[in-house]
């Protein structure tokens, strides 16, 4: 019976489970060493293991984290902003607000903050978005900060005002929040990877106008649209649109594009990061033509 409990327990918690839980099912501690020895429990952290199997998933392993640093703990930093899907690359550690006194260790950062402010999402405790920006503030520079507001924004999560507030608290980090929050460009949320992204910064810090990524039209989806003028870009990343099946397809929805009206011109990766200002340029000369009847 005690060993059903315990197994749920942990199925329920992405196999993970904590030596307490165990305890409170009716596992001895006795029975839970001989557990370890035959490898049906596998330690993951001092007094949290893996039930049946040696390691855990990306959840499990947050989950066991957590547990590790007790009740009322959250991810917070870097790690919650990743788990609420706005860092697009998980952390190299896991960050966690917790009370108590459990000391970071490789791949765990522990906060001990006064107080601690959660909320749930997919499963796991979550500090609050301001909390996590701040905290997230320390190792993220300027446009990493800002696509993460950028991506609350689409997301529907961020509050300026609210963030606005928590800044002028003057707690750490907040000079770099007020900065990325001044600076704030939404058009980076609906960039789907890096190239984009620093496209759209590359327009930003030649002073162009903001393109709008990735906005459907027709059967299409270009990669930077600018409507009013009818230019669009289209960004030939690294090892892409180079089989013949990949140029017919590139061909096809260009042609498209231009009877309707449409400017396309087409960057590689070497020159969107080896010629700026030759970008830069072409683009600017694009926007200057007149516009194209449809």
């Amino acid at each position: 019976m005690a060993m059903r409990v315990a197994r749920r327990k942990a199925e329920e918690q992405s196999w993970a489970i904590a030596r307490w839980q165990m305890l409170a099912a009716g596992i001895t501690l006795s029975r839970i060493n001989r557990l370890v020895a035959a490898g049906w429990l596998y330690i993951q952290l001092p007094g949290v293991y893996s039930w049946g199997r040696p390691t855990l998933d990306e959840k499990g392993e947050h989950i066991a984290a957590l547990l590790f640093t007790g009740t009322g703990s959250a991810l917070t930093g870097l790690t919650g902003l990743w788990w609420e899907g706005l860092l697009p690359f998980r952390p190299a550690a896991i960050h966690i607000d917790a009370p108590g006194r459990s000391r970071s260790r490789p791949g765990l950062v522990i906060r001990h903050p006064s107080s601690i402010t959660r909320h749930e999402h997919r499963g796991l405790p979550v500090v609050d978005l301001a909390t996590a920006l701040l905290v997230a503030s320390e190792e993220l520079d300027h446009n990493g900060l800002r696509n993460a507001l950028a991506r609350a924004d689409f997301e529907d999560l961020l509050s300026l005002s609210s963030l606005q507030v928590s800044c002028a608290k003057g707690l750490k980090g907040s000079k770099a929040l007020r900065a990325a929050m001044d600076s704030h460009l939404p058009q980076l949320a609906r960039c789907v990877n890096d190239f984009e992204r620093d496209f759209v910064l590359l327009c930003e810090a030649h002073e162009l106008p903001i393109p709008d990524p990735n906005v459907r039209m027709g059967r299409y989806v270009p990669d930077m649209l600018w409507r009013e003028r009818k230019v669009i870009v289209e960004l030939d990343g690294k090892g892409a649109h180079t089989s013949a099946a990949q140029k017919r397809s590139d061909a096809t929805k260009q042609e498209w594009l231009e009877a309707r009206g449409y400017t396309v011109i087409r960057f590689t990766w070497g020159q969107v990061y080896l010629r700026r200002r030759f970008v830069a340029a072409t683009v600017r000369a694009a926007l200057a033509q007149p516009r194209k009847s449809s």
